[in-house]
């Protein structure tokens, strides 16, 4: 198996206010823990939604993580993979955790194959003698931070995870509803990555017509007690194992399910300078 990165050269993370992004997602500083990584992460997915709606109203996603903060914290909206895992490590660099950035390929549902190189980015955070998988930009991902240890079932509120390798001893990610069947979700190494190495995906998920992000505009949070997901077709409420699903009929429906269930206006959809 391939050997995990000590972090002993950490990359550069351009300075944040931490106060600011803490109280975006309702929690105050404390010492970098395992017990507080895992408050990190939850807190993060419950107040902060993946969303692709810049893709969708006009607005170009670049990797300058001044206006991802600004877009984030300050005009309360969301991001997908490369600006939420992006900005995410700049506050757990900013905490104090020992963590890099690492690029995955995630499973396509309807081709059945991984994605292109660098087509997801996520976090590895080395604590208590354990490496993490922390991965705040996967939609419907894990809930807590999983120990990159193959073979081991991890729980997750009601769902297993479990982490293999594969013949290349690359890291493969699955999920399972019962322990009976492992869907694959993702595959990933620990190698450390600059997040300048993303911005060609980057566009290619905000341009091609083969990127998902490009095919419908969603937004998507963990709620308390389930999960909430509103695309330009549907809206779906997950609660308490219950699902309640209705269509969109049009633009103005949409626009008024995103206020109603995301707090998310029109005019945040529009950036300050436009």
């Amino acid at each position: 198996m391939k050997k995990l990165n000590f972090f002993q050269n950490k990359p550069k993370a351009s300075k944040i206010d931490v106060k600011a992004y803490l109280d975006r997602i309702a929690l105050k500083r404390q010492e970098p823990t395992l017990s507080y990584l895992k408050q990190l992460q939850k807190a993060h997915l419950l107040h902060i939604p993946f969303e692709n709606l810049d893709i969708h109203y006009g607005s170009k996603i670049i990797l300058d993580y001044s206006k991802i903060f600004d877009k984030i914290v300050y005009r309360k909206r969301g991001g997908f993979c490369y600006e939420l895992n992006g900005l995410f490590y700049h506050l757990l660099y900013h905490l104090g955790y020992d963590c890099q950035v690492i690029a995955g390929r995630v499973m396509s549902e309807q081709t059945g194959e991984f994605g292109r190189p660098y087509d997801h980015m996520a976090i590895v955070v080395d604590l208590e003698n354990e490496h993490w998988l922390v991965d705040v930009g996967f939609g419907d991902g894990a809930i807590s931070p999983l120990r990159i240890k193959p073979g081991i079932i991890q729980m997750d509120h009601t769902r297993y995870w479990r982490i293999d390798t594969d013949p290349d001893e690359n890291f493969i990610l699955r999920l399972s509803n019962d322990t009976s069947y492992f869907e694959t979700k993702l595959l990933f190494t620990t190698e450390e990555k600059q997040l300048i190495q993303f911005m060609e995906m980057c566009d290619y998920h905000q341009t091609s017509p083969a990127s998902p992000f490009t095919q419908k505009k969603l937004v998507t949070m963990l709620e308390p007690n389930g999960r909430i997901t509103l695309t330009d077709r549907k809206l779906k409420i997950s609660e308490l194992g219950e699902v309640h699903e209705s269509d969109i009929m049009h633009e103005d429906e949409f626009l008024s399910k995103l206020e109603q269930h995301f707090g998310i206006t029109y005019h945040q959809l529009i950036p300050k300078e436009a």
